[in-house]
């Protein structure tokens, strides 16, 4: 979808893009100044496989700061985004056989990972609110269970996991031995009210079993800076360092410096970005609860909406003569008929929904969701 928005774009056509998965937004001055610096300073040069151990340690006080867990330096690996922070721990953690549950809707790159890692991906319903329950999880354990991706707050729903919800999984996590990784890269980013809270904070035992995973992408619009940050027990941080060191001799050292520096800076800029996106997420919410027939909980973190398209599918377009049967077949509709891209559900484990990004302009989100709510209203039973 990404790409064919690109290339309708080249040709000239005014898309409305709703399908980005990066903040609109500069990253931090203070982000910009440390690279030049490092660049002037003649810093561009290979760190440990593990990062900057200046970077590591101010890591783990920014984790300490915003998360309460507790993380030495050698507990810390840089990695090339937290992307890749999360394949490498797979790889660490799983051996062949060996089963991830992953809590549906999903990021579409971890059954990918899983598999990547030799392991097989389990898939787990979670409920009408985005939530994934114990009793669903415990359902779908067996002996080969391994590992426990959870993402909160959650790309593509913006749900974010209650603290209580997230006890009782760590707890049952840790009676049947199994591994979470929690991949907290959207932590700042939580609106009206919701407040994120580790998986790891709140049932502490994981902590001796289980890894954090955050980065520089989301909080501080550095997508393409591509830096991640780990956080395990000692011996899968070393686990992880090592195979680093194979893979990638050690992560960019200019974007290093350029971390350091936005996480030792003024924090507004992270703020009035978080503000802008609440303020969309408002947009967002009341134009969808308009749409009759759409299901979808108010997104309370990342800057994702996941409608469920419910009673209009299976419906007509008198236009096109289309039969809306998935979120895939309206994600196309709507890119080829109303010049709005959105991603369509399926890849995310969700084939009746799309995902909606506000990380674009309140002008562009106010009239592509008028688009988007006339083209429903338009189709025929």
């Amino acid at each position: 979808m990404i790409a064919r928005v690109k290339e309708l774009q080249a040709a000239g056509l005014p898309i409305l893009d709703l399908t980005a998965g990066e903040p609109d937004f500069p990253p931090p001055l203070a982000a910009e100044e440390g690279a030049r610096a490092a660049i002037a300073n003649n810093k561009g040069r290979y760190t440990a496989a593990s990062g900057m151990l200046e970077l590591r340690k101010e890591a783990g006080r920014m984790i300490e700061r915003e998360f309460g867990l507790q993380y030495g330096p050698e507990q810390v690996v840089v990695t090339s985004g937290a992307k890749i922070a999360i394949a490498q721990s797979l790889l660490c953690l799983v051996n062949p056989g060996e089963e991830v549950l992953i809590p549906s809707p999903y990021w579409t790159s971890y059954p990918e990972m899983v598999k990547l890692a030799e392991g097989v991906p389990v898939i787990v319903p979670c409920d009408a609110a985005f939530l994934p329950q114990p009793a669903a999880l415990e359902a779908a354990w067996t002996p080969r269970t391994r590992a426990l991706l959870l993402n909160s707050p959650n790309n593509p729903t913006g749900a974010v996991y209650p603290e209580a919800l997230l006890r009782e999984i760590g707890e049952w996590a840790l009676r049947r031995g199994v591994a979470i990784i929690s991949d907290e890269i959207y932590a700042s980013l939580t609106y009206g009210g919701a407040r994120h809270v580790s998986a790891l904070a709140a049932a502490p035992g994981l902590q001796a079993t289980s890894v954090w995973i955050g980065g520089m992408s989301k909080a501080y619009a550095m997508t393409g800076w591509r830096m991640g940050f780990l956080a395990g027990p000692p011996w899968l941080a070393g686990a992880v360092a090592n195979m680093q060191s194979q893979l990638a001799s050690s992560p960019n050292a200019i974007s290093q410096h350029a971390s350091l520096a936005a996480l030792r800076g003024d924090p507004a800029p992270r703020l009035k970005m978080r503000d802008a996106f609440a303020a969309r997420a408002q947009i967002v919410t009341a134009a969808l609860r308009a749409i009759p027939g759409l299901q979808c909980p108010e997104p309370a973190g990342a800057f994702y909406a996941f409608p469920r398209l419910g009673s209009h599918l299976g419906r007509t377009d008198p236009a096109s003569g289309r039969v809306i049967q998935s979120g895939d077949e309206f994600a196309e509709l709507l890119l080829e008929s109303d010049h709005v891209a959105v991603m369509a559900g399926r890849s995310f484990g969700a084939p009746d929904a799309v995902r909606l990004s506000f990380a674009a302009s309140d002008e562009t989100l106010r009239e592509a969701l008028k688009r988007l709510a006339a083209r429903l209203a338009g189709l025929r039973a």
